[in-house]
């Protein structure tokens, strides 16, 4: 019985199986012909809908069901949903259009739309991949939570708050420096890295304890700086005002004109120990502080060596600015066509329009303020100069004339000139120089005229760049340039794109008079250059020129072994290369020069070769040099090495390395290096220095140290000295020109509105005041003090504080001590809210948020406030009476959200709130785009 069942069961289950077979193989071949493919794809930008029309053709003959499955990737959705029933009558074709919205949080790159067919049994039939490519979008905003932030207690840290936006689609690496003024000149930069995913928001925290230094100041900025990492791309900037809001203040103006400047007041002590037995001790200093009516200068230096008696007191002077003058007496260097140095007085005068100045001083040719010598004996000179328009550097003139009794010529020498700088355009300037000159000469009553003068210019002609100068003096005249002719001119012209040709001419000649000197010196000098400048390729750039150079003088005659009687001279051809790299990175970069020639010497009958290779190289903090040399490129080279061995030809090698470097947190400076020269005249001279700086918040501890050893013939010499100091660093100090004044203000609660404190009113204590940029807060009694404020207007800015306000006023400060009362009255109060409204169905993709959306309120078209609406979307503010306007600020709505009513107008009573009508904020669409197809 039961071998018969069984078998019966295998007869029963082999013939289901062979049925189900058949059944799958025939469904099988119907469902080959069903045909699925993509029949066309685009894309729009602005609503960022990707649309595909979808080809399926039923060539069975019978009915097909089934479903297209769409899957899609992150960011990606499906407006459609994500199944498409399909139902075609047999040889049946049908075009299916799908809609994708590609929101802002895609992945930048390919991303891929599986789209699967499957009949009605959920059996796979095709399959087809859609790839689009998601532009990368690498949008980083940063703004500052806010950017004034008042402190009124210096124990507390700082708290600055940075908002950084990744608006793009791509993960972002930044970092942010945060860059705050320090004790010295330097600042300190602090930084703080972090990773955005797409569209997330981040809040990067940053707190410190201002320095003394800091909170002595009444204000100072914090800048914050914003890098895409790895390249250190800018993609924003914010600067934070930190304010005090003491009730007494001295003043500080941010924008330095005139003779206004910021002084680093500090005064140094230091000793220095030179070989064995030199010794010097010196202290200098300066500093300056403000006075009723402009501000005194004062800068000192006074040393003593074991040498001398009396100490050497020099580059010491007092100076008083006042407005449009300035008094200066002690030291004076005035670097001028006929220069004068020494113990003086000079005086300057600027007008108020700025346009006219004169200077006059009177100098004593003196080294030391201290020096023993009698009155007058070293020479003094006086000078008187006129300037028009002395701040305006494309278009000025100025006249000069200069008196100097000079007592080692003999002779007193009156000098008149004029200098004009005139640019004809943006493109073409010249400056102009002519002076003449009469000297009185003791020796035999001589009289002799002289005359200089100077041409520069520089200007472009399309593509051609053009700069030169020509100066002439005659042979007797007393300036700074005696006997002397110089012209030099120099063009480059961009070719071939990115490169560009060079040529440099020069010529000089030297040949000065003394009446008192024999000896007549002369010396001619031409150098000539002509090359190419290519452009960079990568990281590597390379140049080539041809150069010409020629030097005669008389100077080194004596110097030859046989007397010459006539010039010397040596005339060289180079060939000039230059090969410069610097990495990817810019830690490495490296110079390569070479200049090969050949040159004629003095007292040679043939032509010898001459050369000079230099390497630079710099990695970060260290930078090495080296240079060979082989013969005279000079005939001061050419005479010294003749003097020691006229068999030998010069030869010079010089390699050095320096390295420089901060460690413990910047406070340690090191610098240091070692060098090695060696030469036919000064032989071998190894030297070495190390630097040290030791950097506290008021002291500055430095110790100097260098070696050098020489040797030349049968000389040998070592030299070290050793210089150890301290600075210290006090106050910075704002100085101003202006008179000054102290200004006194009282607050208080005017409750009966007539502007005078009446009894029974009561002072405003702790309440905020703003004089410019300038915060207080007022103390017990009511009252600010804001001192040393230089006469002028500023302005009293409008402050709403807890239901009280004060009227803007423009202070006219023009008396020593200035008062003012101000009257608070009572404000009302303004009120708003927003609210979202759309379809859920039809609204694209948005984040929605209530806080930290922005209402400008302005009053006569002025800007007078700015509030954020809070976590629930609504936002107070408190105001003078008088007529306003709100304005919604577009840019703080939540992408893809807009508000058709953005302002609105209104009416502020003292002590009444008033309700703006509700802010809707409404959401974009969907862009549906329908086709339709036929057979």
């Amino acid at each position: 019985m039961f071998s018969v069942a069984f078998q019966n069961f295998i007869k029963y289950f082999t013939t289901f199986l062979l049925l189900i077979g058949s059944l799958f193989l025939s469904a099988q071949n119907k469902t080959e012909n069903i045909l699925f493919d993509i029949h066309e794809k685009s894309y729009n930008a602005e609503s960022k809908i990707i649309d595909l029309v979808i080809v399926v053709d039923n060539n069975t003959t019978e009915n097909f069901k089934g479903k297209i499955k769409i899957s899609t990737p992150a960011g990606f959705k499906s407006i459609l949903g994500q199944e498409i029933i399909i139902d075609l009558q047999k040889n049946e074709r049908r075009f299916v259009s799908l809609k994708f919205f590609v929101s802002n949080n895609a992945d930048a790159g390919d991303a891929n739309i599986n789209l699967t067919l499957t009949n009605q049994y959920d059996q796979k039939i095709n399959e087809k991949t859609v790839t689009h490519k998601v532009d990368e979008n690498s949008l980083l905003q940063m703004i500052a939570e806010t950017s004034q932030v008042f402190r009124n207690n210096n124990q507390d840290s700082l708290k600055i708050r940075i908002k950084v936006s990744n608006k793009g689609n791509r993960t972002q690496q930044m970092t942010l420096v945060f860059k705050l003024p320090n004790h010295s000149d330097s600042n300190l930069f602090i930084e703080k890295h972090g990773i955005l995913r797409p569209q997330q928001d981040s809040v990067f925290t940053f707190s410190f304890l201002p320095s003394k230094e800091l909170l002595k100041q009444s204000i100072f900025d914090i800048n914050v700086t914003g890098f895409k990492d790895p390249d250190k791309e800018i993609f924003g900037t914010n600067r934070i005002s930190v304010q005090s809001i003491s009730n007494t203040q001295k003043f500080q103006d941010e924008q330095q004109s005139g003779f206004a400047s910021t002084t680093k007041n500090s005064i140094t002590t230091s000793y220095r120990r030179v070989g064995d037995n030199l010794n010097m001790y010196q202290i200098l200093g300066s500093g300056g502080f403000n006075v009723s009516s402009g501000y005194i200068f004062i800068n000192g230096n006074m040393f003593m060596m074991n040498s001398q008696s009396d100490p050497v007191v020099n580059n010491t002077y007092i100076s008083y600015r006042r407005e449009k003058s300035e008094f200066t007496l002690g030291n004076v260097s005035k670097l001028l066509e006929l220069s004068l140095f020494g113990r003086g007085i000079e005086y300057s005068f600027l007008n108020s329009a700025k346009d006219k100045k004169i200077e006059v001083g009177f100098i004593e040719q003196s080294f030391s303020l201290l020096e023993r010598n009698s009155f007058l004996k070293n020479g003094y000179g006086f000078y008187v100069k006129g300037i028009l328009n002395p701040y305006n550097f494309s278009r000025n003139l100025s006249s000069i004339y200069i008196f100097k009794n000079d007592p080692y010529e003999k002779a007193k020498h009156h000098l008149i000139g004029t200098e004009l700088t005139h640019s004809f355009n943006n493109l073409w300037q010249t400056t102009s120089k002519l002076y003449g000159g009469m000297s009185f000469y003791d020796q035999n009553g001589i009289t002799k005229p002289s005359l200089a003068f100077e041409s520069q210019y520089s200007g472009i002609i399309k593509k051609l760049n053009l700069n030169g100068n020509i100066f002439y003096s005659s042979d007797y005249y007393p300036g700074n340039r005696r006997g002397s002719l110089q012209i030099q001119q120099n063009a480059n012209l961009t070719v071939f794109k990115k490169h560009y040709a060079f040529v440099n001419a020069f010529y000089s000649n030297y040949s000065p008079k003394y009446y008192f000197y024999n000896t007549q010196l002369s010396s001619d000098n031409v150098k000539m250059e002509a090359g190419l400048n290519l452009a960079k390729k990568g990281s590597f750039g390379y140049s080539f020129a041809y150069q010409y150079q020629l030097e005669k003088s008389n100077s080194y005659n004596n110097f030859l072994p046989q007397l010459q009687k006539s010039d010397l001279s040596i005339k060289a051809h180079r060939i000039v290369e230059n090969i410069n790299w610097i990495s990817e990175s810019r830690k490495h970069s490296v110079v390569l020069a070479f200049e090969l020639g050949f040159a004629q010497y003095p007292n040679e009958e043939n032509q010898q070769f001459q050369g000079k290779f230099t390497v630079n190289y710099n990695y970060r903090k260290i930078n090495f040099a080296s240079q060979y040399q082989s013969g005279s490129y000079y005939l001061s080279e050419y005479a010294f090495s003749q003097l020691i061995d006229k068999n030998e030809k010069y030869k010079k090698l010089s390699t050095s390395v320096y390295y420089s470097s901060s460690v413990f947190k910047d406070k340690l400076s090191v610098t240091s290096g070692l060098s090695y020269t060696d030469d036919n005249i000064y032989g071998e001279s190894p030297s070495a220095f190390c630097n040290l700086k030791w950097h506290t918040r008021v002291y500055e501890f430095f110790v100097n140290s260098s070696l050098y050893n020489y040797s030349s013939a049968n000389n040998r010499n070592n030299i070290f000295t050793i210089e150890a100091g301290v600075t210290l660093n006090l106050q910075k100090t704002t100085l101003s020109t202006k008179k000054k004044s102290d200004v006194q203000a009282f607050a208080f609660y005017d409750k009966n509105n007539n502007n005078v404190f009446d009894s029974g009113e009561q002072a405003a204590i702790n309440y905020l005041i703003n004089i410019n940029n300038i915060a207080f807060k007022t103390y017990a009694d009511g009252k600010i003090s804001y001192k040393n404020v230089p006469f002028g207007k500023y302005r009293l800015k409008q402050s709403v504080q807890e239901g009280w306000y004060y009227d803007d006023q423009i202070l006219d400060v023009s008396q020593y001590t200035f008062e003012i009362a101000i009257p608070l009255h009572q404000n009302g109060t303004v009120a708003g809210h927003v609210k979202y409204q759309f379809d859920n169905k039809t609204a694209v993709d948005f984040n929605p948020r209530a806080n930290g959306i922005v209402f400008n309120i302005y009053r006569e078209n002025v800007l007078i406030e700015t509030v954020n609406t809070d976590d629930d979307g609504e936002f107070i503010a408190f105001l003078p009476t008088g007529n306003y306007t709100a304005s919604l600020n577009i840019s703080t709505l939540p992408q893809n959200t807009y508000c058709e009513t953005e302002r609105a107008v209104f009416s502020v009573k003292a002590g009444e709130l008033y309700t703006l009508p509700e802010f809707v904020i409404k959401v974009k669409e969907k862009k549906i785009h329908s086709k339709k197809f036929g057979n």
